[in-house]
């Protein structure tokens, strides 16, 4: 199955991406109350840049991602961090392919909007067992790390590091 990344760039994309996400922040899996979750998944379409994911048949979106330029913590100064805000891919289109088709994309995108770009970061549930084989890659490149806190793992990865892996797979 063959699969699109398109860069949210018009009014219809926001609307689209939004709503996507929406419809799915249960699956979301983040602990937190619902202003919170919307605060997250729509911050990409001002602080950053968000990407849809479509299936080209059935022409549909399968998934939607974002990232952030800086981080909250140091109130979005710090220009040479992309902090990843939301990959969800629906549950019938997860496999690891396009997972990595999808990483390479944002990585990209990443770039393009940020030719700064030095560090990439997410945060993710300490404790979920799918996710951490998957992210576990990540943190075992040359210059990354984990860090755990309130139960929520923070990853952290130099951008050459993440780009170079997401090349080579």
């Amino acid at each position: 199955m063959d699969f699109l990344f398109r860069p949210c760039e018009l009014e219809m994309d926001f609307e689209s991406y939004v709503q996507f996400l929406l419809e799915h922040h249960r699956e979301l899996n983040l602990p937190y109350p619902f202003a919170v979750k919307l605060s997250f998944v729509s911050s990409p379409l001002v602080a950053g840049k968000a990407m849809l994911i479509f299936s080209e048949e059935p022409y549909e979106i399968v998934g939607a991602a974002g990232f952030v330029i800086g981080t909250g913590a140091n109130q979005y100064e710090d220009k040479h961090v992309c902090q990843i805000e939301t990959v969800f891919i629906r549950q019938e289109y997860r496999v690891a392919s396009l997972f990595w088709q999808s990483m390479r994309a944002l990585v990209e995108l990443m770039k393009q909007e940020n030719p700064a770009v030095r560090q990439v970061q997410f945060w993710a549930s300490a404790d979920h067992k799918e996710q951490e084989s998957l992210f576990r890659k990540f943190a075992s490149l040359p210059g990354a790390s984990r860090t755990v806190v309130e139960g929520l793992a923070l990853y952290q990865v130099p951008y050459s590091e993440l780009e170079a892996y997401l090349a080579w797979i």
